[in-house]
């Protein structure tokens, strides 16, 4: 039984013929399968939402007349293009999750969509972390004053939050440290 593959090593065929995979799956590892791909659509699907949430709050954020507004501060441009870029993305890759659940086949071929998918979901959390801790430092500073008291004041939880987040960590620093001495 001859390969239709084009031959290797030049033109000369090989003498021991070429043993096929039988692509064997068992129905379990089947449903394992699409479980845990629809578990990454879900994933997926919450990216989207929140991401998509945040863009359109950003959006429609008004204030009276002579207050600031997002769009006048950078930190808070590169927030919101950070929160748009990503709900794209995620968009795509529900559409390709889809795709993968319907189908049962990839975009790409497989070794290539998992570092496809991984190497843009790292790029993409890192754009998203960096933009929060730059739109968090700017509202935090603004808050600091009074320059943007009714502009900043939804963005209070938030603060607190991250600020809890990082108190905790510092408080449970502090006890490792006092239990080693």
């Amino acid at each position: 039984m001859r390969s239709t593959q084009s031959l290797r090593n030049g033109d000369t065929p090989s003498p021991h013929p070429r043993i096929e995979d039988p692509h064997f799956h068992s129905t379990v590892s089947l449903q394992k399968l699409k479980r845990f791909n629809s578990l990454i659509l879900v994933f997926r699907l919450a990216t989207f939402c929140f991401s998509l949430a945040s863009v359109v709050f950003t959006l429609t954020n008004s204030r009276g007349y002579g207050s600031p507004h997002w769009y006048d501060f950078d930190a808070f441009r590169y927030v919101f293009a950070a929160n748009a870029i990503v709900s794209l993305y995620s968009l795509f890759e529900m559409a390709a999750s889809v795709w993968e659940i319907s189908r049962g086949a990839t975009l790409f071929p497989e070794v290539l969509q998992v570092w496809f998918d991984f190497g843009h979901d790292q790029v993409f959390a890192y754009l998203l972390l960096s933009a929060d801790s730059a739109g968090t430092a700017l509202a935090r500073t603004l808050n600091g004053g009074d320059t943007c008291r009714p502009f900043i004041s939804p963005l209070d939880a938030a603060l607190f939050s991250v600020n809890a987040y990082w108190k905790c960590r510092e408080y449970d620093n502090d006890d490792n440290k006092s239990l080693r001495n």
